[in-house]
């Protein structure tokens, strides 16, 4: 064959030509997609890694999780000891008033004494079943004159040597988002939960 002939010319400089092309504009749109997709993934990782220090709904997860171990480990017991709260000075803390001398903490307002203050409401109970009724979650009051932890529901806890084991701010229900936290403690031989709100 002939050098140039149209069977072997054509195709070495069509060949040549392929490997050699321009930029097309699909290729461009690619890019420039993925180049967008890229920049619009890094943004939303770093606003949601940012994120949780600046939400109040974190602070306040932080704060009543401090406040429910601080209270079921030190304050109403002994650290030597956590979960397993002093009866006298438990009953003390919810009464109000000046507790007796061996126990930790003061008669300053509750949000003072667990470090909660600013525009925060907290509530703290202790609820549990202790007359074995269906539910699990009823609010306990403390009976002076028999020596134990009775059921709200079972017992006037207004009359004068009953005291309802509840103390802080009236939960108020679709106000706001609020935070629980729950710790399992015994008081008096009983196993109860002390539940920490804040809202």
């Amino acid at each position: 064959m002939e050098k140039g002939s149209p069977s072997d010319g054509t195709n070495a400089a069509s060949s040549r030509r392929s490997r050699r092309r321009a930029q097309t504009t699909i290729d461009f749109t690619v890019g420039v997609v993925l180049f967008v997709f890229v920049l619009v993934a890094i943004f939303a990782f770093v606003a949601g890694t940012i994120q949780p220090f600046t939400s109040g709904d974190q602070e306040n997860i932080v704060a009543v999780n401090r406040v429910a171990d601080g209270l079921s480990k030190d304050t109403l017991g002994d650290p030597d000891t956590p979960y397993i709260l002093d009866t006298d000075c438990t009953v003390a803390f919810f009464e109000g008033g000046s507790p007796p001398a061996d126990c930790r903490f003061t008669d300053q307002p509750l949000d003072e004494q667990v470090g909660v203050t600013g525009s925060a409401f907290l509530n703290v109970t202790i609820r549990g079943n202790v007359s074995g009724s269906a539910s699990p979650n009823e609010l306990l009051c403390w009976d002076e004159t028999t020596g134990e932890l009775v059921e709200q529901d079972d017992t006037d806890c207004t009359a004068g040597d009953v005291e309802t084991l509840a103390v802080g701010d009236d939960a108020q229900s679709g106000v706001q988002s609020s935070m629980t936290a729950r710790r399992a403690v015994s008081i008096n031989g009983t196993s109860v939960s002390l539940v920490v709100k804040l809202w």
